[in-house]
């Protein structure tokens, strides 16, 4: 008995999560002012994979009203029907513009609707900016969102939980990283992606009888 499924992007905002993470990448959580202090150094960044998504990716801004909000942008399914029309909705992205949103117990679902979407379950593998927005979320508040695998194996479900990005990512954007956390915390957030215990999760789950 051996079979998987494709890696699923989980959104929590659990803060035990963000402990637990914190715990096993031996990178301390901090304030949540230094928290949100490191997710505005970002914006820039962020404002800068919106451009890239407007230009290069067929993406349109989807204008709202909320403040509250720091990108929200759409784009067709790039799944097509038979005559080439997209089949299914337009796809919606939004990110906040404070990190304290990802933990408001009333904008969870919103939240949640953004990364188990399609964006972050398919397009992130064929869409450079949407897989970099996804690698900056996991540095900034690792364990708010995961990649998990589960295979199933003989001896139960085995659920592999990837909580940063590769560490060829963190070299490759080192100078951004190092902007936004400064040069100590980028070394122990390099040593943590390049560490499999400590960027990884492993479960073994029985099965359900």
């Amino acid at each position: 008995m051996q079979s998987s499924k494709p890696a699923e992007v989980i959104f929590s905002s659990d803060v035990k999560n963000m402990d637990e993470w914190a715990r096993r990448t031996r990178i301390p959580l901090t304030t949540a002012e230094a928290l949100g202090a490191n997710y505005a150094r970002a914006h820039r960044w962020l404002q800068s994979l919106r451009l890239q998504l407007l230009q290069e990716h067929n993406w349109a801004d989807a204008p709202t009203d909320d403040h509250r909000i720091l990108i929200s942008m759409e784009t067709s399914s790039i799944w097509r029907s038979s005559v080439g029309l997209p089949a299914g909705p337009k796809l919606k992205l939004q990110l906040p513009v404070h990190a304290s949103s990802f933990f408001s117990p009333e904008r969870r679902v919103q939240w949640q609707m953004v990364f188990h979407s399609d964006i972050f379950e398919s397009v992130r593998k064929i869409c450079a900016p949407v897989n970099d927005i996804l690698c900056i979320i996991q540095c900034l508040l690792t364990g708010v969102v995961t990649l998990v695998f589960e295979e199933n194996l003989p001896n139960g479900i085995h659920r592999t939980t990837r909580g940063l990005p590769p560490v060829s990512w963190i070299n490759a954007n080192e100078a951004m990283l190092i902007e936004i956390f400064g040069p100590t915390h980028f070394k122990a957030l390099r040593k943590a992606c390049s560490d499999t215990a400590m960027a990884y999760k492993l479960e073994v789950l029985p099965y359900r009888r």
